[in-house]
């Protein structure tokens, strides 16, 4: 497990895009353990990175809701809400979680293998995207005529689609064999007996294998997955149409809030979508819904303190955490108890 390596002396956006996803060798979550000790490297490098008037991001790895923590329910949503920087628009802040593992993003740096870090600048952002999928579906399907590049953008945002391959999970019922564990073990046995009396006057170590059944044969519902084509819709819409807006200080430590794409997100005109690549077709978007929830404080608080090796300064570093406070500029709807409080695009802006 290698963390990333920074040059703090670099501009502060190739700082920014280090460790927002851009550098290799980052600390990946399925290495390590969560108090793995190596992790107050990851912690320096953030606490120089405030010292450095950067603000740095944290974005906890959960669920919209505890009913879709199932690997089924992943179909059901997806996390990239794209957010972008008003005065630097290169610069963009997405969390990396992939729905699709075949898309799995190997460049997300974890803290505690729970937290995904991003460094960002100090500045306005703006909530102008998101990422989706359609499954079983293929482009030829969506019928669009051809174009050139442009023609089918539209003035509320554009879709943009593309292939993909989709690994889906799912549920089946299987018959399983009983199963047994077989291990070998050692006994003392009589290796020499005495004729008259029959008594044992001899003793020596044997080995025998001894099986039990560790299940009992039956039919049990399995995870199973299989690969199916699907459709990437890429949403983008302008700046001045943006959904919400935050605002991020130099040296501020924040957890974001929950925002997730219900599936589907978006709603674009069939009939202006124009083939204007071989694996892309660009939609005019007619509608976006984003749904939000609080930043996880409480969750968020309990975890780190229960993380071991964390120095006195470390934990005086991460008591600073507070939570992102999002301005919604579209339409809100009414919160949904599992899904959280919509937010689309403003009919007529």
């Amino acid at each position: 497990m290698t963390l990333p390596r920074l040059r703090f002396a670099l501009p502060t956006l190739a700082l920014s895009l280090a460790l927002s996803g851009c550098a290799p060798n980052q600390f990946m979550s399925a290495e390590g353990t969560r108090d793995d000790p190596r992790y107050s490297q990851l912690l320096d490098l953030i606490d120089e990175a405030l010292k450095s008037d950067m603000a740095v991001v944290l974005v906890a790895d959960l669920t919209p809701h505890p009913k879709l923590g199932d690997a089924m329910a992943m179909t059901q949503y997806t996390t990239r809400v794209i957010w972008m920087n008003e005065a630097a628009p290169q610069v963009t802040f997405s969390r990396g979680f992939q729905n699709n593992s075949l898309q799995k993003d190997t460049k997300t740096v974890y803290l505690f293998q729970s937290f995904e870090v991003h460094v960002l600048p100090p500045g306005k952002y703006l909530l102008t995207g998101g990422d989706d999928y359609r499954l079983n579906a293929q482009l030829d399907q969506v019928g669009a005529k051809n174009g050139a590049i442009g023609s089918g953008r539209g003035a509320n945002g554009t879709s943009y689609l593309s292939p993909e391959l989709y690994r889906e999970f799912y549920k089946q019922t299987n018959w399983h064999d009983a199963s047994y564990l077989t291990e070998t073990k050692t006994r003392t046995v009589c290796t020499a007996v005495h004729m008259a009396s029959g008594a044992c006057v001899s003793q020596g170590e044997q080995q025998y294998n001894d099986t039990r059944q560790t299940g009992a044969a039956g039919y049990r519902e399995d995870t199973q997955y299989r690969d199916i084509p699907a459709i990437k819709v890429q949403s983008r819409i302008p700046p001045k149409q943006a959904l919400a807006s935050f605002t991020l200080k130099g040296g501020q430590l924040v957890l974001s809030q929950r925002m997730h794409l219900k599936t589907p997100s978006y709603k674009y005109q069939q009939s202006g979508c124009r083939a204007v690549e071989p694996k892309m077709i660009e939609c005019p978007l007619e509608n976006m819904t984003v749904y939000t929830r609080p930043a996880p404080m409480e969750f968020s608080q309990k975890f780190i303190a229960q993380r071991k090796n964390l120095s006195a300064q470390h934990q005086q570093m991460l008591s600073r955490l507070e939570p992102m406070q999002i301005t919604p500029l579209g339409k809100q709807g009414l919160e949904d108890p599992v899904w959280g409080v919509p937010v689309s695009l403003r009919a007529g802006k």
